[in-house]
């Protein structure tokens, strides 16, 4: 994340288990490669998927649309064209000044999506404990709230994140990153529906 102001949360390994940050990032927008996923196959599309940018060089077009190192990021989000309880992969990068992209192959679905400034819950992840779904088990939803903050309705989305030097050997591997507000913040400047936020896990 660019524009980042970052704090660690004390005692996060201690309460859930990872090393976890906020950071504050102001308004952005991100764009890539797409597929809309049914309710009843969330766990293999998103697999293939990667894979298949990976394979086609899909991942490799994202890579080169930026002129500096990105991100590269795995955008889970929900919009009209999804089923009730499916949801919208993206493989993608943040789009800034430094990215060009005539470069990405128009035959397959592009995705842009724009969030409003806000902050964001980041976990390290180990990388065997991503790729072997431990961290969903863990449920990053129900973590966020035992660290005091609810998911941030409004934005409403997360990420799983590979810095530009990823290597699967390293740790802690990846990130995860999640829109979240501070639990029963007075100024609640978000939305209207703080209960309905504090229980909401719509892709766990």
């Amino acid at each position: 994340m660019s524009g980042r102001m970052v704090t660690y949360l004390e005692r996060s390994e201690e309460l859930v288990g990872y090393r976890v940050k906020i950071e504050r990032k102001p308004a952005f927008a991100v764009v890539g490669y797409t597929v809309v996923i049914p309710p009843q196959d969330k766990t293999g599309i998103i697999p293939r998927f990667v894979e298949e940018t990976m394979a086609d060089g899909r991942l490799e077009t994202l890579k080169q649309a930026a002129s500096v190192p990105a991100w590269i990021l795995g955008l889970g989000s929900w919009d009209q064209k999804c089923q009730p309880n499916g949801m919208r992969y993206t493989m993608c990068i943040e789009e800034t000044e430094h990215t060009d992209c005539h470069g990405l192959l128009a035959q397959y679905p592009i995705h842009r999506q724009r969030f409003d400034a806000c902050d964001w819950m980041c976990f390290e992840v180990p990388q065997a404990r991503f790729d072997t779904e431990l961290f969903w088990r863990d449920n990053p939803y129900r973590m966020l709230r035992v660290l005091g903050y609810r998911f941030h309705l409004r934005v409403g989305v997360h990420f799983d994140a590979c810095p530009p030097d990823h290597d699967d050997m390293t740790e802690p591997g990846m990130e995860f990153w999640i829109s979240v507000a501070k639990q029963n913040d007075p100024r609640c400047p978000t939305c209207s529906v703080r209960e309905e936020c504090a229980k909401i896990q719509p892709f766990a």
